[in-house]
């Protein structure tokens, strides 16, 4: 009988190995797709909060046009 047990416990070892790889496998799918589910509600709200506030805050301050500024170009060599 201590051979047959044996002998079972030797063939079960890798299927067990096998099903606790699929079901954490499993498992983190899961979870990445809740985290990925809340991410994209949480950008989705808060590209939402973004275009309302352009689109009404947008006419209250004209945009001015940017100022050029004078300067001068001084070329140098990298001449070491």
């Amino acid at each position: 009988m201590n051979i047959k047990l044996k002998h079972l416990l030797e063939n079960i070892v890798p299927f067990l190995i096998l099903g606790i790889g699929i079901a954490l496998l499993i498992g983190f799918f899961i979870m990445f797709s809740y985290i990925l589910f809340w991410g994209l509600i949480i950008g989705l709200v808060l590209w939402g909060l973004t275009f309302v506030k352009n689109l009404f805050l947008s006419g209250m301050h004209p945009k001015k046009p940017p100022e050029k500024t004078k300067g001068r170009i001084i070329e140098h060599s990298d001449k070491d």
